[in-house]
């Protein structure tokens, strides 16, 4: 059985979209990496999660995923900037979902050197994280919530990603691997 790991910003909580409103908002130049993360350093967390919500009733599928036993865990694996980003999401998801476990990755580690990527399942949706987990020998999934299917690698163009609206469709994608080993 493999491990199924699901982003949180864009993902889980809809953070992405209202923090970049606001940073317009603040005239925060959009180019500017370092102002970027510095803004997300000092956010109040639990504003921008209130704030954007939830996404596409993900927490429930949540459960719903963790319920099937169709997968040797299933773990939210979210990048923070502070620690105090670490600790809002960490208790939210407590909250919510307190039989999930939450990985917390600093900003400037990839995920797949943090996390075992080898015949595991991503659900993110940031294009290169998803690709450089394939790269390392995982499963990828592009979340895109304007996306009204499961579209499989290589369907519309060369990516080598499923792309969903909907983390269910990680039951799916699991089954197509069950009895098999994925090599890139």
């Amino acid at each position: 059985m493999r491990d199924l790991y699901i982003d949180c910003d864009g993902v889980i909580f809809d953070t992405i979209r209202v923090a970049f409103n606001e940073m317009k908002e603040l005239n925060i130049n959009l180019a500017d990496q370092f102002a970027i993360t510095n803004y997300f350093i000092n956010v109040d967390w639990n504003h921008l999660i209130d704030e954007g919500g939830i996404l596409n009733d993900s927490i429930e599928k949540i459960k719903i995923l963790d319920e099937s036993k169709e997968f040797a865990s299933v773990k939210i694996a979210t990048h923070r900037c502070s620690y105090a980003e670490g600790i809002v999401k960490t208790q939210k998801f407590n909250e919510l979902i307190p039989n999930i476990k939450i990985i917390t990755i600093p900003r400037k580690i990839n995920k797949h050197h943090a996390l075992p990527a080898q015949n595991h399942i991503l659900i993110d949706d940031s294009k290169t994280k998803v690709k450089q987990w394939i790269e390392n020998g995982g499963i990828g999934i592009v979340f895109n919530p304007n996306i009204d299917h499961l579209i499989y690698p290589y369907e519309l163009n060369d990516n080598p990603y499923f792309i969903t609206n909907d983390i269910l469709d990680a039951l799916v994608v699991n089954n197509l691997y069950k009895n098999k080993t994925y090599v890139k």
